[in-house]
């Protein structure tokens, strides 16, 4: 019958996307070097277009979604630029493709599957339909790209090739289908300030600021309770004393954060970046974290990378009843982040790795702990 048609396209479709996590963390960590050395190609010709006056400044970067170019299977993703006007932009510029093929490998076989088990459906499921099952699977795998795209961006941010574009008052890198839905991997804003922004946090009373841009700006002995601060960019960002009780953290970028004494109890901070940030006294009570899927058996979304700690310095930290699974406590140089005197009382550091971090006086009293420390 057709229901059993389409619940075998279901079974397929999990175990495949299952099997591109799998992939997907075993391979991450090549996928995120190649990316970054396209994405720094890409900022490079850029900068060469905009010096011989053929691009002006620009607001979006866009990786795009043809489906016109996956049902003929090819995997790519077109990477555009435009200007403040976005899609209206009547110099909009094609900077050229990104192949994605490594990551449609199961996608092929799903596709192969689907066409295959067709044939004993005859009559019931048409080659109309099953293209429409499989279209309807292709952004969950080009959703990977998102997170590729986002954590590779963070290390070109500081080189010249990035900093020397000439960028609009805001600008924004998207993944996602051409004028639908997209997916902002980064973003950040020419003028912003503290007051005004704290201003602002206070009137609006849904507290989601998902994908903003707080870099640099100074936010001591500011609240922000229970608010909703997912993949935000607090890069560089002075944070002294700042309480972030129960809040959304995820993807939450602190690179070189100044964070001495700041509360994040309660917090949720799967795959959050606090590498090289100051977080002395800093208390992470019963945060959240975890690598990989929420679920082993069902794929819902991409599994989250590990939480970053790398370098930082957590000196007299509270990380009592944490679950800090598969978190990045190590560091470049041969020395890792900074544990002295901070406190795991109670939490759960299944798979992370402390492979070099200074453990002087550090207190893992019933934690559990990877083997690697002691």
């Amino acid at each position: 019958m057709k229901s059993d048609f389409l619940t075998y396209a279901e079974n397929k479709r999990n175990e495949y996307l299952i099997k591109t996590e799998e992939l997907f963390s075993t391979k991450k960590n090549d996928w995120l070097q190649d990316f970054t050395v396209h994405f720094n190609d890409i900022c490079a010709r850029i900068c060469k277009l905009q010096l011989e006056s053929a691009l002006s400044a620009i607001s979006y970067l866009d990786y795009t979604m043809l489906y016109a170019n996956f049902i003929n299977r090819r995997y790519s993703a077109e990477v555009f630029v435009y200007d403040k006007t976005s899609y209206f932009d009547k110099n909009q510029y094609f900077l050229g493709e990104y192949d994605l093929s490594f990551l449609f490998v199961y996608f092929d076989k799903l596709w192969d599957d689907l066409t295959n088990m067709k044939r004993r459906y005859i009559g019931l499921i048409s080659p109309r339909e099953v293209k429409i099952l499989i279209l309807q699977t292709l952004p969950c795998f080009f959703s990977y790209l998102a997170n590729i795209a986002r954590f590779a961006i963070v290390e070109c941010v500081d080189k010249s090739t990035f900093a020397n574009i000439e960028k609009g008052e805001e600008f924004k890198v998207n993944v996602g289908d051409y004028m639908a839905k997209t997916e902002i991997v980064y973003s950040e804003r020419k003028n912003k300030n503290a007051d005004s922004l704290t201003r602002w946090f206070d009137k609006h009373l849904a507290k989601k600021y998902t994908y903003g841009d707080y870099s640099d700006l100074d936010f001591s002995n500011k609240e922000f309770l229970f608010t909703d601060f997912r993949y935000a960019r607090f890069q560089g960002a002075t944070l002294k004393n700042t309480n972030f009780e129960g809040s959304s953290l995820i993807g939450a970028n602190f690179r070189r954060a100044f964070m001495e004494g700041c509360y994040l109890g309660n917090c949720s901070i799967y795959e959050a970046d606090f590498s090289n940030a100051k977080l002395n006294n800093a208390n992470f009570k019963n945060v959240k974290a975890k690598v990989g899927l929420t679920d082993d058996n069902v794929w819902r979304f991409v599994g989250f990378l590990p939480t970053s700690f790398r370098n930082a310095d957590l000196t007299n930290a509270d990380f009592t009843g944490a679950n800090l699974m598969g978190a990045d406590f190590t560091g470049a140089d041969f020395t890792g982040a900074n544990l002295t005197g901070a406190d795991f009382t109670g939490a759960d550091l299944t798979g992370a790795d402390i492979t070099n971090a200074i453990v002087k006086d550090t207190n893992f009293r019933e934690a559990i702990v990877p083997s690697t420390v002691f």
